[in-house]
């Protein structure tokens, strides 16, 4: 066809997969993590990147030192293939109601207590969908690591302290709108002072203040990790000096096990504390921590689930996350609530750390 002088001709098709294969280099950063995620070689994803600069006719990638990057051009394409993969997602979504069946594997990741704490809950909710396959790994990050991390899994249960503020805060908008990370709030999990059974304290009943224990010696995590940063929070906002942390564990149990045993308090998520004690009074029996709230400001965490925004429109995506948001009381003990039909499974796990 003769195009009239003057004018471009007119727009190639652009390939679908290909435009995926852009979009996952803007999330991973590099053509052989593409590679690695598509099954091809790094020189077959080069190939097919080039291809896609010619149906677009424009340059979509620049090379930086060692390292490409996009181009304004790119990241425009990159954009709009990230709405043809929830329009692709939705289609999707749409046959499977029509079959009124939910097939696929979800891969699933947790961190430590939220695998206690809701895993069996959900394994159960989700064993009426012998089509769907839940896929388990398990990994403790920080904050907005976890908007990354849904790239590897297509719901990521994400925990985050109040004192870190939103999920997608100031800081991390640019990240988060990158990969259209929607967040399903679950629970929110007051932090108490866990003290040793025979601690002065362990039989109050009102709210710790920080003049209670601006003397002892804590039991910690890391420095800088959320909880470490809610600690610290918690004294400054009593005009106190920084606590005395002299042990930091990443481990929940571990931290736990030494309070229990009278070396130092600890700020530990209530729920995931108790996890495991059974009957009256239980959390405060000889070797176990006595866990009692702290008095304003009080601090918390957040648990929510994380999915890209693509992901989040299969049926079988959309039925995790409700299953999720319908298991949620049960974490902090609260009664069951009606639960959604939804998949046996087979969990695997890879172990990481938690402690906050």
């Amino acid at each position: 066809m003769d195009v009239p002088t003057g004018q471009a001709p007119p727009p190639r098709h652009l390939d679908v997969r290909r435009l995926g294969l852009l979009r996952d280099l803007e999330r991973l950063g590099t053509v052989t993590a593409v590679a690695r995620r598509a099954h091809l070689t790094p020189t077959a994803v080069s190939q097919q990147l080039k291809t896609l600069e010619r149906e677009a006719g424009a340059s979509l990638l620049r090379r930086v030192g060692r390292r490409v990057e996009l181009t304004d051009a790119g990241r425009v394409l990159c954009e709009a293939a990230g709405e043809v993969e929830q329009a692709l997602e939705r289609v999707q979504a749409r046959w499977d109601d029509y079959h009124g069946e939910v097939r696929g594997t979800v891969r699933l990741s947790v961190f430590p207590t939220a695998a206690q704490g809701l895993l069996p809950h959900l394994l159960t909710t989700l064993a009426r969908h012998p089509g769907l396959e839940l896929e388990v790994v398990e990994a403790d990050l920080h904050g907005d690591e976890y908007a990354a991390r849904t790239d590897l899994a297509d719901v990521v249960l994400a925990h985050r302290a109040s004192v870190d503020g939103a999920w997608s805060g100031a800081v991390s908008q640019a990240l988060w709108r990158r990969r259209g990370v929607r967040v399903v709030d679950l629970v929110e999990e007051p932090l108490d002072v866990g003290v040793p059974p025979g601690h002065p304290l362990a039989g109050t009943t009102r709210p710790v203040e920080v003049e209670d224990v601006r003397a002892e010696t804590w039991v910690g995590v890391p420095a800088g990790w959320p909880f470490d940063r809610a600690l610290l929070a918690w004294f400054a906002a009593a005009g106190a000096p920084a606590p005395q942390v002299t042990h930091r564990f990443a481990d929940l149990r571990t931290q736990q096990a030494l309070v229990g045993a009278g070396h130092g308090l600890a700020l530990l998520p209530r729920h995931a504390a108790r996890l495991g004690d059974t009957g009256p009074g239980a959390g405060s029996g000889a070797g176990r921590p006595v866990l009692l709230p702290t008095a304003a400001p009080v601090q918390t965490r957040r648990i929510a689930a994380l999915a890209r925004a693509d992901q989040a429109e299969r049926a079988a995506v959309r039925v995790v996350l409700e299953a999720l948001r319908e298991v949620a009381p049960r974490y902090s003990g609260h009664a069951a609530v009606p639960t959604v039909p939804t998949v046996p499974t087979s969990p695997t796990s890879r172990g990481d750390r938690e402690g906050g």
